[in-house]
């Protein structure tokens, strides 16, 4: 049954039963709590719980694909049958998989009904580590015909079904343009010209622009893996909203950017959105967004990576706090932010957002085992 077809039905029989006209608005999510999956010390993905046949479930927000993805493990749990091969346009480029006919999703008091997905036999294909573990992927089918409000101050969520006319009081309104049925924004970089990116929340990192060809030893940046270079922009601003030192990311890839190119330069992540609060709305093609929002915050200058049972520093930036530390790539680490070193990387890099401080312990024989304490900052190369 279509969502407008599943309305009207809804409406006829509130009125058959003398139900007050406030019933009809039951379609509405009411607020959902939010998490952060994170692999990192700032950005990250936008989780929520979903309840299909009554089972809650673990899955991604992802406004850069352009269907629902599911894991085949949710599928076989539910009885899925795979139908034909079909697409999904994503902002990291296409992804293939059996088609699923999904049952209902009930993501607070709001039913998704009558959606399809795409079936991955891994979603870490798609996500990396973080797609370990979850049940699927809400794709921009999410959107339609909706008001979806993100508010990434307090983490919460909220759909609602009938979509206002105007921005609520107090809030900006910005024009949203699609690619693809996936949400763009105009975004300008310090005082560079607008470019269109991807509003894509299956991305965590800031800002990231793909490119045909590696940048060269003069382009200002850290240089990473793979010919990717990070910068800090004063500013990333669309129309009179912006955000102060943001992170952007150079990527190489030829592939993508023959995708994309002429008309999108890249991809606008959570860590661009954390801490603010959108309502996304793709049928009037806007968003309202809350004014003034912070400056994005500095990070740690590491990573974590998991060797057997142990957890180590697996990268070290130059320039951060972690490397004027003395932390080196290898170091064991014995205790991070407070606790120990067991359960999965997530859980982890979860009790580290928020807090300007870092306290962990390295080393691998008790002698040599040393206490860090690590500050926030900013610490990337600042774009000319």
């Amino acid at each position: 049954m279509s969502t407008a077809l599943r309305r009207r039905c809804c409406c006829a029989l509130a009125l058959a039963a003398g139900l007050a006209a406030g019933a009809a608005l039951a379609a509405d999510s009411g607020p959902v709590p939010l998490t952060r999956l994170s692999l990192g010390d700032i950005g990250g993905w936008i989780e929520l719980r979903v309840e299909v046949n009554g089972q809650p479930g673990r899955w991604l927000i992802d406004t850069g694909s352009t269907r629902h993805v599911v894991s085949t493990a949710f599928a076989t749990r539910h009885g899925l049958a795979a139908g034909a091969l079909a697409r999904a346009d994503t902002a990291l480029g296409p992804v293939q998989g059996a088609e699923v006919a999904l049952p209902p999703l009930r993501i607070g008091q709001h039913e998704h009904a009558g959606q399809t997905a795409l079936r991955l036999d891994d979603l870490r294909a798609l996500l990396g580590p973080a797609g370990e573990g979850l049940d699927g992927v809400l794709g921009v089918p999410l959107l339609a015909g909706v008001s979806l409000d993100l508010d990434l101050q307090r983490w919460s969520l909220a759909i609602t079904e009938v979509v206002p006319a105007d921005c609520p009081a107090g809030t900006l309104a910005l024009p949203l343009g699609t690619h693809r049925g996936l949400p763009v924004l105009a975004l300008r970089i310090d005082d560079g010209p607008a470019q269109a990116l991807l509003l894509d929340t299956g991305n965590p990192a800031a800002v990231v622009h793909i490119v045909a060809d590696a940048p060269d030893a003069t382009e200002p940046g850290l240089a990473l893996p793979g010919g990717a270079r990070l910068a800090l922009a004063r500013r990333a601003a669309v129309g009179a909203w912006q955000r102060a030192d943001v992170p952007v990311l150079r990527v190489p890839a030829p592939g993508l950017h023959r995708a994309l190119a002429p008309r999108i330069a890249g991809l606008a992540g959570t860590a661009w959105l954390d801490g603010t609060r959108w309502q996304i709305q793709l049928g009037p093609q806007r968003a309202c967004v809350s004014p003034q929002p912070p400056g994005l915050p500095g990070g740690f200058g590491l990573t974590l990576a998991q060797r057997g049972d142990a957890l180590v520093i697996d990268t070290v930036l130059p320039g951060g706090p972690a490397e004027a530390a003395g932390l080196r790539a290898g170091d064991a680490v014995q205790r991070w932010a407070g606790g120990g070193v067991d359960g999965p990387l997530r859980a982890l890099w979860a009790r580290v957002q928020g807090p300007a401080d870092l306290v962990l312990q390295v080393g691998t024989d008790a002698p040599e085992v040393r206490e860090v304490r690590l500050q926030r900052a900013h610490f990337l190369p600042r774009l000319p």
